[in-house]
């Protein structure tokens, strides 16, 4: 059954509400700078113990640009967090520091898909090799936005780069309860783990919205 994962949140309510509907982790912003959910350290701590509260998730992973690893080994000191998704460009040396924060350091390395190509795409080899567990394909948009832009994650570019993988991936990119099956393809390769998603789980106000919520994971944990 795919995962699901869902990004930026900032509120309390916000993950019991991810846990109802039995989402699989939580991507809580740390060192964004300029990025509409990035938190403070205190905050990002108590959501990310909040997260751990009983035992049905969702897992927290802590989402960043920090390339020193003495932040990520300081936020994970204060919290029950051992997933850490690297967005920007660290290099597979960067990977390799995170990993030996310790042994039980799980990296999501995401692979940004720009103007019809994937960025990273020579340096996938390079990447597992320096240790990441999964990758997350998402879409950069013209003007070099990173992260949680809601513009859709084209399949046809993800495709031929699979061959490339020995590790699992997601999707993320424009993600939503009503695109599954332009994903289908992807979604059949035995390495697809699942989905990342963001402004389609929102509201019209920019909240975390139960309605639809509820909506992607009842279409994307089903067996269609």
């Amino acid at each position: 059954m795919p995962l699901v994962k869902v990004c930026g949140i900032v509120d309390p309510a916000e993950i019991d509400t991810l846990r109802a509907h039995g989402v699989d982790f939580v991507g809580l912003w740390l060192a964004v700078p300029g990025g509409p959910h990035d938190l403070p350290p205190d905050r990002w701590t108590a959501l990310a113990r909040r997260a751990e509260e009983g035992d049905t998730g969702p897992a927290p992973v802590l989402v960043t640009f920090a390339k020193d690893p003495e932040i990520l080994r300081q936020a994970l000191e204060s919290a029950p967090v051992r997933w850490i998704q690297l967005h920007g460009y660290p290099t597979p040396g960067t990977v390799r520091k995170v990993k030996a924060i310790a042994e039980d350091v799980h990296v999501i390395k995401v692979l940004h898909v720009k103007g019809g190509e994937c960025v990273e795409a020579s340096l996938i080899s390079s990447y597992e090799k320096a240790g990441v567990d999964v990758f997350l394909f998402d879409v950069v948009t013209e003007d070099g936005r990173v992260g949680s832009t809601g513009q859709a994650l084209d399949p046809a570019v993800v495709e031929p780069l699979l061959g490339k993988l020995t590790r699992p991936f997601l999707l993320a990119g424009g993600i939503s309860e009503s695109n599954r099956a332009d994903y289908a393809s992807l979604v059949a390769h035995p390495l697809f783990l699942g989905i990342d998603v963001d402004t389609n789980a929102r509201d019209d106000t920019g909240s975390i919205s139960a309605d639809r919520v509820g909506a992607i994971t009842s279409v994307w944990k089903s067996d269609a």
